[in-house]
């Protein structure tokens, strides 16, 4: 169950990975696939029986992936489920990348060909300052960090992740107001198209930020009440999913809608001057200008942002990021372990331990107060912090007698309820553990 779960999160973006990248085949800002064309450039036969072309390679790539993912799905065994599902992010993201460098090639040699390259020298001369919009107060974001941070004075065990979000909250204020490279969106000489795609496009920044910000509320105020209130696991489960589902979804249309009119607000554009900024994006997807500053700048279509890779600051982002990519197969090794069953009770030197791959629970017999064997699990049981897989349940829970660390394999019993002399209630064991033999010894 959790291989399918992993699987149908990532699976479920391939549908919307391939509405953006077909949306880049739409003119906006005269620009399509990374290409800059002029107001001709948009009928011409052989650039639109290109753009028909990567419509299709998107769609191969989806379906071949999607098809690939289905094989790893059936194919995949305890131990390497994860490998394999961030080896196929990797391969989502090689190529992407790869099909949108192809025909943004293809398009660049037509456009030689046509003549319709711009000197850069006259992209440089436009200087057209775009009327500022009203930035999203810093007061809604200290709304949403309160919000985040409000359980925590409820939730003792849980208030260092409530004030942890609280600080993300505003930390996304922090990341609207200096992320945000405040240049013109310039696309000819139309000063009046200037100053809107600049209003539209700030705006935009400003609620996906807001979004964040409220996301972490949300999430707090449903992690604080799901274990609180409820004694169904699942409700944590689809309420984590509903609003993950329904924020993704606002983020998604905002993107498309500064793209529609990003698409409305340029259609006429193109005749005699335009910006062409093409040789300074790299496979159209990667900005690199030694003679610009700034280390962030604003992506070309949409709302996103992207960084310099001719500035120091570029270049460590991209290595990072490269590495991080490269090293996904081996991140999954580990959350695969970390996943696996815990090993069998034991006790040595007075010691009942409790094992699983990075976690250790000692608990001395000299401090337990009482040892009973579980041939079944209690109902109602909800993970607070910790692992909850098919093999294993790690860390803490709410559970009928309250809060609880567990450490067992949910699959097949028995179990062992440890009460330690504190009252500090532990669930261990399941699977391969020997538990009534230890909870034998436990009570001599």
């Amino acid at each position: 169950m959790t291989a399918l779960i992993s699987w149908a999160a990532c699976i479920v973006l391939l549908p919307v990975m391939y509405a953006l990248n077909v949306n880049e085949a739409k003119f906006k800002k005269n620009i399509v696939v990374g290409v800059t064309f002029p107001l001709a450039g948009r009928a011409d036969p052989e650039v639109l029986g290109l753009l028909k072309g990567f419509k299709r390679a998107q769609l191969i790539v989806c379906l071949s992936l999607a098809v690939l993912a289905a094989l790893f799905t059936a194919l995949c065994w305890p131990g390497i489920n994860f490998c394999l599902l961030f080896l196929w992010i990797d391969l989502l993201i090689v190529a992407e990348f790869a099909c949108t460098a192809r025909w943004n090639g293809k398009l660049k040699a037509v456009k030689r060909v046509r003549g319709w390259t711009v000197p850069t020298v006259r992209t440089a001369s436009v200087t057209v300052a775009a009327e500022p919009a009203k930035r999203g107060s810093v007061w809604w974001f200290v709304a949403a960090a309160l919000v985040a941070a409000v359980p925590a004075a409820f939730d003792r065990e849980l208030w260092f992740l409530y004030l942890l979000d609280g600080a993300m909250a505003l930390a996304c204020w922090a990341g609207n107001k200096y992320l945000y490279r405040n240049r013109a969106e310039t696309v000819d000489e139309n000063e009046a198209v200037t100053a809107a795609l600049t209003r539209v496009r700030r705006r935009a920044w400003d609620r996906v930020w807001l979004l964040c910000a409220w996301m972490m509320a949300a999430i707090d105020v449903g992690i604080w009440l799901s274990t609180k209130y409820f004694s169904d696991s699942q409700v944590l489960v689809w309420l984590t999913m509903g609003l993950g589902l329904g924020i993704c979804a606002v983020a998604v249309a905002i993107e498309f809608r500064v793209r529609h009119v990003q698409e409305k607000l340029t259609a006429a554009s193109g005749q005699g001057f335009y910006v062409d900024e093409d040789d300074k994006w790299l496979w159209g997807q990667l900005y690199y200008d030694p003679n610009d500053s700034r280390t962030i700048i604003n992506a070309r279509t949409g709302v996103n942002s992207t960084v310099n890779l001719a500035r120091p600051g570029g270049k460590a982002f991209m290595i990072l990021s490269l590495v991080l990519l490269l090293a996904l197969p081996v991140m999954g090794l580990f959350v695969d372990a970390m996943c696996g069953a815990p090993e069998p009770l034991r006790i040595e030197d007075g010691v009942l331990l409790a094992e699983s791959w990075g976690k250790d629970y000692a608990l001395p017999m000299e401090d337990i107060a009482d040892a009973e064997v579980l041939d079944a699990l209690p109902k109602g049981m909800t993970r607070v912090l910790g692992t909850g897989a098919d093999a294993i349940l790690k860390g803490a829970f709410t559970t009928p007698w309250g809060r609880a660390t567990l450490c067992l394999d949910p699959r097949e019993g028995p179990w062992l309820k440890v009460t330690m002399a504190d009252g500090t209630l532990y669930l261990l064991g399941g699977g391969a553990s020997d538990t009534e033999a230890v909870c034998e010894e436990l009570v001599r």
